[in-house]
């Protein structure tokens, strides 16, 4: 007799007028044994003496359901979402998502250009909120819920024109990223039908759009309209993210990549611009622009291109890593391009550039042989002899790019900086925080007494030296420079700030009887108001893990350098301040 598992030799009857077929009776299928039909019962049955009845199963089933069939269930709820939206657009009654992406439930999942785990959302709606100290009286666009389009409507040719000649005559001048007059024959031949099924020149243009408004804003007395226009723009660039990535292997495609993240750094959160600049490194490498003899037909105007969108990235990308404290992607070993040259740039605004480069650089080197996974194996030895040879380099780097610069009249004067002196600025913001990343590993370093646990690229703060208190004496008055409403600024110069506030205040607890003591003390204060003020807004809290370290070990140090130095001034007869 055959297997039960045989369909054919299974009992088959009429139901309905449709044929079952049976597979097992009640009983085999109750105890779960094999059941053997025949024309008398089954086998089992017919052996145990008990009634053998086959209740009927239809034959037809239920079509299987294909693999992956809930993500794309969800993907026809997106698109389903996508077309009420457009439906209702083209009717006149816009459904107006939240450009605030903390409100991203009332958003179609279509339309979001990020979108990490639930509890670990990203707001790129606005900068930094409300800053209301009173060092930036004109206050930055709130974190509240604001309506605006679902993407950015692009202004007339005469305003946007006016907008990119703003781009390149502040930004572009001082780090090239663009080049203006390929830039602008493109404008003029493609802005009428500018749509984002040219992925590379859509994310171009309103990347350039949206710089140019956060410049505005700073300009501006009331710069809450130009912020939201500058993050609708960008809004419009990234939702061709992944046609970027994919499909577009141009060099518009990783000036785009480059751009955006040069905007959301200015966020309290750098992953989503750390993912950009990996992607426009990718990209860049797979185009071999990190190759000087890449392509032997290149003019030397298209090789300069090329080296200047490199390099840019390059600094994005040693920048981020040092900032965040994780791996760079970008291996000097594994370049052999030129520096830029002076065809179409100003002498000193290539110098700045160069500089900059140059410092990049540094940065990477400071990763590699101090905080990186291969560092953290090496002994304590190996990585003070590490630190000293990064600090000459870093000096002779500082005596060769001449950073000197008249802070105090800088800042008393009261007139707003220029575009090249804020450059200058972040320059030497960055310089004091590569200096503070050395520091740490040199032969006085020992943990800091604080107790707080600090991310990797901020752990171990030790007793700085002289030399790094006296820079970060210098840099820290650079707080009360930075342009009113500049949220942007503010967070990517957030690391700087706090490694020179944390070198000086912990420089305060191991040597309270400094002459220097309540004056640094009183210089110190108006970074930790911008820390309060910073953590005013619960939202903006929650988003950076970092601004909570910062604010905890800031808070913890400059306690116990106000309370050592009360106590030798009032245990000491004779004032040394």
């Amino acid at each position: 007799m055959e297997s039960s598992t045989d369909f054919r030799a299974q009992p088959i009857v009429q139901q309905e007028g449709r044929p079952v077929v049976v597979r097992a009776c009640d009983m085999c299928r109750k105890k779960k044994i094999r059941c053997e039909p025949t024309s008398q019962g089954c086998g089992p049955c017919t052996k145990y003496g008990t009634r053998c009845h086959f209740t009927p199963i239809a034959t037809k089933r239920k079509p299987r359901r294909p693999a992956g069939f809930r993500y794309i269930a969800q993907l026809e709820r997106r698109l389903l979402g996508v077309e009420t939206l457009l439906g209702d657009r083209s009717l006149g009654n816009p459904a107006i998502p939240d450009i605030n992406w903390r409100n991203e439930q009332t958003t179609p999942a279509a339309l979001r250009p990020f979108r990490g785990d639930d509890h670990n959302k990203t707001d790129l709606s606005t900068p930094g909120g409300h800053l209301t100290d009173r060092m930036w009286p004109h206050p930055a666009p709130e974190l509240r819920p604001l309506s605006l389009p679902a993407r950015q409507q692009l202004p007339t040719k005469a305003v946007a024109l006016e907008l990119v000649e703003d781009m390149f005559s502040n930004y572009n001048r001082f780090l090239p990223l663009f080049d203006e007059e390929d830039f602008l024959g493109e404008f003029h031949l493609k802005y009428e039908t500018s749509n984002p099924r040219d992925a590379g020149w859509w994310a171009c243009l309103n990347v350039v759009l949206s710089i140019a408004h956060r410049l505005r804003s700073i300009r501006a007395a009331d710069p809450t309209q130009d912020h939201n226009l500058a993050y609708g723009y960008v809004q419009n660039a990234l939702s061709v993210v992944s046609e970027l990535n994919v499909s577009d292997r141009s060099l518009s495609a990783v000036q785009a990549l480059a751009g955006m993240a040069c905007i959301l750094q200015g966020t309290p959160d750098p992953e989503p611009a750390a993912m950009l600049v990996a992607a426009a490194l990718r990209l860049a490498q797979a185009m071999n622009l990190h190759r000087e003899c890449s392509r032997p037909g290149l003019t030397e105007s298209e090789a300069e291109k090329r080296r200047r969108v490199f390099w840019k990235v390059y600094i994005l990308d040693k920048d981020i890593s040092l900032r965040t404290g994780r791996p760079f992607g970008q291996d000097d070993d594994e370049m052999d391009v030129r520096l830029p040259s002076n065809a179409s740039l100003e002498e000193d605004n290539l110098d700045l550039f160069n500089r900059r480069i140059g410092l990049a650089l540094v940065q990477g080197q400071i990763y590699k042989q101090l905080y990186s996974v291969r560092a953290g194996r090496q002994t304590a030895t190996q990585r003070v002899i590490a630190a000293q040879e990064l600090s000459s380099l870093l000096s002779y780097w500082k005596s060769s790019a001449q950073l000197e610069m008249p802070e105090d009249t800088m800042i008393l004067s009261g007139h707003p900086l220029s575009g090249q002196m804020i450059h200058k600025v972040v320059l030497r913001l960055t310089y004091i925080h590569c200096l503070t990343m050395i520091d740490r590993h040199l032969p006085q370093a020992a943990q800091t007494s604080s107790g707080q646990e600090l991310s990797r690229s901020e752990s171990s703060i030790s007793p700085p030296g002289s030399l790094c208190v006296t820079e970060a004496r210098k840099a820290i008055r650079l707080v009360e420079a930075i342009p009113q409403g500049d949220c942007a600024c503010v967070w990517m110069l957030l690391p700087a700030f706090y490694a020179a506030a944390s070198s000086m205040l912990y420089h305060l607890t191991r040597n309270p009887m400094s002459p220097n003591a309540a004056s640094d003390l009183d210089l110190v204060e108006p970074f930790l108001r911008l820390l309060e003020t910073l953590a005013r807004d619960p939202s903006t809290l929650s988003q950076s893990e970092q601004l909570v370290r910062m604010r905890r070990t800031c808070n913890s140090l400059n306690l116990e350098a106000k309370e050592a130095v009360e106590l030798f001034s009032s245990s000491s007869p004779v004032s040394f301040i």
